[in-house]
């Protein structure tokens, strides 16, 4: 029997593996697309089979290097599911062993149990098999992801419809912004990360049942004790094998013979919904009516905990996911010449540096509000390292100086209170020769104004920099420095 925390941990070893994997698919796939999308006579050509030919041959290039890697990946994650079934296995018959010894019945070390560690090796190559089947349908969606990202691309640009550092920087966001999937058979799709990591807690736990019932079985004992945690799922909240939270905690009757007890079966357990199903937490053992450690669990605490313990992931995923899309657009910068989609690309990059911190202030707060563990391996990404942090975080600390600078100004000269400023407009600022004292220049002392817009826009025309703000919210649009002419006239009008 493992503990729930023992069951929530277990895994935590497989995220290094899985970011380092999912971040070296999304650098290849973006190298690629930029050697693919650079301009030129190929780029140019329009639908030709000259676009067509080399494109399968970059495509067939990055399900060949991925296959690569996925090899090497699928070594050092055999050998890391094999710690982990390893460990689990001494803790969960460490436990069982243990009941029974204090019951006055013989231990059994595990190792020298041919049945136990049968159905521990079993389950093992089971989960390694099914880690292995997740990864060979990633190359081919990974293949085809990148034939449509660039045909995508591509078409947006020889018809006219987006400009080409536009469609360059949509096609980057899509490559960065999405992890590698997994297909199954029926059609669903999950994220590689999702899949694995359900798929090795899900086997631990069922490798660790299937222990107990055999140790159970082999001793003649009927009760069955299943663990609790707060934040057990609810499902539905009817009395049914979805809401954890209802056959939790409690003790069962294996096969019937302790009449007063509800029958194992209820729990669900050997279905994907029920005890030991996806992702669940919970385990079970030997155990003695009359004694159960588990008693008191509130329900009302335990759906908050549970809620509480949803928006943790979701925040943790979303700071992995801006680490990833930061290293991406990193790549994609790097390996592009041209400056207009340049520029863009830089401005993406600084605008999800900024959203990062952001991101993790209110992580951090989030924990220490709640009273929760900051779990540092679910928010690590692979590839970042201290230089990276470095960088997002200086570019993050730039761009808020520059914004708090114009907000210092407090209005405009019209009378309009400067609330907020894009993001954009500290990257648009540098990249053309404008700083912060530009911008409020322009709208404390501009040379002119422009109309009020339909989207209720004004343009504050300074004598280095036209600023555009939304009067009705305060916030600051955009800016681009102001042409000499247009300063001479105005000028010259006074």
């Amino acid at each position: 029997m493992l503990t729930p925390q023992e069951l929530l941990e277990i895994v935590e070893t497989m995220y290094p593996l899985l970011d380092d994997l999912n971040t070296w698919i999304t650098r290849d796939l973006i190298k690629r697309l930029m050697a693919r999308l650079e301009r030129g006579d190929s780029f140019t050509f329009g639908a030709s089979d000259k676009w067509k030919l080399q494109l399968y041959q970059e495509a067939a290039g990055h399900y060949e290097a991925l296959t690569e890697e996925i090899q090497k990946w699928t070594k050092k994650s055999d050998a890391e599911v094999a710690a982990i079934f390893e460990d689990a296995g001494i803790r969960a018959w460490a436990y069982d062993d243990a009941f029974y010894v204090a019951q006055g019945l013989e231990s059994v070390p595990l190792l020298k149990s041919e049945s136990l560690m049968k159905i521990l090796v079993d389950t093992y190559q089971r989960t390694n098999g099914e880690i292995h089947n997740f990864t060979r349908t990633t190359a081919q969606a990974s293949e085809q992801r990148f034939m449509r990202v660039c045909d995508e691309a591509h078409l947006k640009v020889v018809t006219g419809a987006q400009s080409y550092a536009a469609a360059v920087a949509d096609a980057v966001a899509e490559l960065s912004e999405k992890q590698a999937v997994v297909r199954y058979p029926s059609g669903h799709v999950d994220t590689i990360e999702t899949a694995v990591l359900r798929c090795v807690r899900t086997g631990t736990a069922q490798a660790s049942g299937e222990m107990s019932l055999r140790g159970m079985e082999e001793r003649g004992w009927d009760v069955i004790l299943v663990s609790a945690h707060l934040g057990a799922r609810y499902g539905d909240g009817g009395e049914n094998a979805g809401n954890h939270a209802w056959w939790q905690g409690k003790h069962y009757s294996k096969n019937g013979a302790t009449p007063d007890l509800p029958l194992f079966s209820v729990t669900g357990y050997g279905t994907g919904e029920g005890l030991c199903g996806w992702n669940c937490r919970h385990s079970f053992g030997p155990g003695t009516v009359g004694h159960n450690p588990y008693d008191g669990f509130d329900a009302e605490e335990n759906k908050k905990a549970y809620d509480l313990s949803q928006q943790q992931r979701t925040m943790e995923r979303a700071i992995r996911h801006s680490k990833t899309k930061l290293l991406g657009l990193k790549t994609a910068i790097d390996n592009c010449s041209d400056p207009e989609a340049k520029a863009k690309l830089q401005e993406d990059y600084d605008k999800t540096a900024v959203q990062l911190t952001q991101q993790n202030k209110a992580y951090n707060q989030f924990c220490k509000d709640n009273d929760l563990k900051r779990y540092d391996d679910r928010v690590r990404a692979a590839k970042w390292s201290r230089e990276e942090a470095a960088k997002a975080a200086a570019t993050a600390g730039k761009v808020s100086r520059f914004k708090d600078k114009v907000m210092e100004a407090g209005q405009t000269s019209t009378g309009v209170q400067i609330r907020d400023v894009e993001t954009h407009i500290y990257t648009r600022s540098v990249q053309r020769g404008l700083n912060a004292g530009h911008v409020t220049e322009a709208l404390t002392k501009p040379l002119g104004l422009g109309k009020i817009r339909s989207d209720r826009s004004q343009q504050f025309i300074g004598e280095h920099a036209t600023v555009a703000i939304n009067v009705d919210t305060g916030k600051v649009i955009t800016c681009w420095p102001t042409s000499s002419k247009k300063v001479e006239k105005l000028k010259g009008g006074k």
